[in-house]
């Protein structure tokens, strides 16, 4: 009888903690879940979303969290739907698109400086809507061209030994995803000037995606965005080979996953042939990971660098400015690293005025001023 009164007893208490527990709730409508529910990843900044049965049978989702969406949600002309938190992230201008892809493209030639030289006036950026992209699926065009659904490129070889790029980037990306498409498709206008036509027919097409997502990856790395580095190598569009390049990439470096690329014997790496990354132009060569030359991130181009922080330009508009402060680009609100002088420093972006901004660096409470230089 007492072993009984204990068992209800526990029973009774279990009941009275569950009660006293927050209820679960979905995360799209806000409903209290009662019985069975759904998880959904988050594709926009990650993290698990509970959703009720109503919800998960919403067919209307949002293009870039992937959630279902019910109301103020936002209709791109295209059809595309953007609900109203991922609308307020979006770079919505072409102008803003652009410019991102001009700070991107200055990161790039500094971060792969001794290793690579990337197109320059030769690229002609456009932002476009998703039925272009689609169209360009089913007409892709002539040269080397990639097509994928956030961007496009094709190198097209003109009289005089000349290349000209031309790139499409989809509208209405986040900042890091935008700077990850730019990042793979400039890498896409390198190899139509650095790869040969041979060697692109001969190289497996996950293997050659891979390459740009290598690149996009690293500088996502370089950056500290650490979900969209875990967007790279969950995504399915290289069938696992990104998983391959990057770890070539840490026992081999850089240097070798690029050479081989350009030159390499086989068609393709796995992870249990690895070693053949050194099989370049007929010829083997052993090395280890201690002997090879390994790209770090953070590696930047020798130029003569600012002694000081300094304001080098202010562009965009409205709620996306942007400002360039020595090597790195800002949004109102965003952090990063700055280099100066023999350091670097984080810096947060607080203001960007017409003439000025406002920042303000890591582990000091004072805010500090920045002025554009005249030209004159």
């Amino acid at each position: 009888m007492k072993k009984s009164l204990i068992v209800i007893c526990l029973f009774l208490w279990t009941v009275a903690l569950a009660a006293a527990a927050d209820p679960l709730k979905c995360d799209i409508c806000g409903a209290l879940i009662h019985g069975k529910y759904f998880y959904r990843e988050d594709d926009a900044v990650g993290g698990r979303k509970i959703m009720c049965l109503n919800c998960e049978a919403i067919t209307d989702r949002c293009f870039v969290c992937g959630l279902p969406v019910k109301q103020g949600y936002e209709t791109l002309p295209d059809g595309r739907i953007v609900c109203a938190r991922d609308a307020r992230d979006e770079i919505v201008s072409e102008d803003e698109a652009k410019q991102v892809g001009v700070a991107v493209q200055y990161d790039l030639d500094r971060l792969f400086s001794r290793f690579m030289t990337f197109p320059g006036t030769n690229m002609l950026v456009s932002i476009v809507n998703k039925f272009y992209l689609e169209n360009l699926f089913k007409n892709p065009g002539a040269g080397q061209t990639c097509v994928s659904i956030y961007g496009a490129t094709c190198s097209n070889p003109l009289p005089g030994n000349k290349i000209v790029h031309s790139i499409a980037i989809l509208s209405y990306l986040r900042k890091p995803r935008l700077m990850a498409v730019f990042a793979h498709e400039f890498t896409h206008a390198w190899m139509g000037e650095n790869v040969s036509h041979e060697r692109n027919a001969a190289l497996d097409k996950d293997t050659l995606e891979a390459f740009c997502e290598l690149i996009a990856y690293k500088y996502m790395a370089g950056r500290n965005e650490t979900f969209e580095m875990a967007n790279i190598r969950k995504n399915e569009y290289t069938k696992g080979k990104i998983d391959v390049l990057i770890e070539a990439d840490k026992q081999y470096g850089f240097d070798a996953v690029m050479e081989w690329l350009k030159a390499g014997d086989d068609k393709t790496l796995t992870i249990e042939s690895l070693a053949r990354v050194r099989a370049v132009s007929g010829r083997y060569v052993a090395a280890s990971a201690s002997s090879a030359l390994i790209f770090a991130p953070t590696a930047l181009k020798a130029t003569p660098v600012p002694d000081t922080l300094v304001l080098k330009s202010i562009s965009g508009s409205g709620s996306h400015r942007f400002a360039m402060i020595n090597n790195a680009t800002f949004e109102v609100m965003e952090r990063g690293k700055v280099r100066f002088a023999q350091t670097n420093v984080m810096v947060r972006c607080l203001e960007i005025g017409n003439e000025s901004v406002t920042i303000q660096i890591d582990g000091s409470t004072e805010t500090k001023q920045l002025f554009l230089r005249s030209t004159e």
